[in-house]
């Protein structure tokens, strides 16, 4: 599914500030976004509380106020993106931060839109209704690298009817800015780093294969692909290496940067699925579908998987086209 406009090559106009130990400056960030500002963040995704802190006494350095809301337990469904949104508009918060892995980004995503619009999460998704107005300004604060999720115009909640996971995606969805700190997900195990890293080099592979892949997009996600290749042995090895953690978080902006114009393809969709029918997260699937997906393309998009083989550095010298 496209997310911008055809006549459109290249756009991504979210901020980022990329650092490792940088929650204590999130509020001198923020104020210059909002004052009054919630914190989104599902109850299962509220993950180092210490860091949390840190950044909730930030924010409130530079700000009137700041409320926590954590209603949502865990995958976000219609309801709760209707409930979210009209605690936004009571609260009068003129600032969202998404704190937290997928479920909380995707939540924060929505409800952000929600807020600033006269309609219900059903008929945003659907399209029986149309956006009129931008929404709450979006700050996202990942909790672990989100395989391009964090700064990706686009985000998925579960049908409250069919239980189905359904896909939205829109330029308005970018968030205003990404804090990407590798501090904060320092305590990830060695499995979640390794099924993490995988599903990050899965989205990049499904951006270079996109129909809507160009050349800006293609590169961006290559050099995600080369990062996870040489850093993910040490920092799985090492969970508390931020040198190699880094890279991988840096990894996962790259590959959201390439999918906001390429968009995601067949193994994202499929992925999706998975996690509506199964106990397997969105890392969990991507990882296992990609080798999969990447047979069924084989015949159609060789010199692709030419280019993917060297920024994994294989030996080339074998294969012929």
């Amino acid at each position: 599914m496209p997310v911008l406009p055809e006549w459109i090559n290249f756009q991504f106009p979210p901020k980022i500030h990329f650092e490792i130990d940088c929650g204590y400056k999130l509020g001198s960030f923020v104020k210059n976004i909002g004052t009054r500002v919630v914190l989104i963040a599902t109850q299962r995704e509220l993950e180092n509380a210490e860091e949390l802190s840190i950044i909730k006494t930030s924010l409130e350095k530079h700000s009137e106020g700041v409320i926590i809301y954590d209603d949502i337990v865990d995958r976000v469904h219609y309801k709760d993106l209707d409930s979210t949104a009209h605690f936004l508009r009571i609260s009068n918060a003129d600032c969202v931060v998404a704190y937290g892995s997928f479920e909380s980004i995707n939540a924060g995503k929505a409800a952000a839109l929600l807020a600033t619009n006269d309609l219900f999460a059903e008929e945003l998704v659907s399209g029986k209704k149309q956006l009129k107005r931008r929404g709450l300004p979006l700050i996202t604060v990942p909790t672990k690298p989100l395989l391009g999720n964090e700064c990706s115009p686009f985000f998925s909640v579960i049908d409250d009817k069919d239980k189905n996971r359904k896909y939205f995606a829109h330029e308005w969805v970018f968030p205003e800015l990404i804090v990407s700190d590798p501090k904060i997900g320092a305590g990830m195990s060695s499995t979640d780093t390794a099924k993490t890293g995988i599903a990050i080099l899965s989205a990049a592979v499904d951006s270079i294969l996109s129909k809507y892949a160009n050349e800006i997009t293609s590169s961006t996600a290559l050099r995600a692909i080369e990062l996870i290749s040489k850093n993910i042995v040490t920092a799985i090895r090492e969970p508390r290496n931020l040198g190699a953690k880094n890279s991988i978080y840096a990894a996962s902006l790259l590959a959201g940067i390439a999918q906001s114009t390429s968009s995601l393809g067949l193994c994202y969709a499929l992925s999706l699925s998975v996690t509506t029918i199964t106990t397997l997260d969105i890392f969990q699937a991507m990882s296992i579908l990609l080798p999969h997906v990447m047979e069924y393309n084989l015949t159609s998009s060789a010199g692709k998987y030419v280019m993917i083989a060297r920024a994994l550095d294989e030996d080339l010298s074998l294969i012929h086209i």
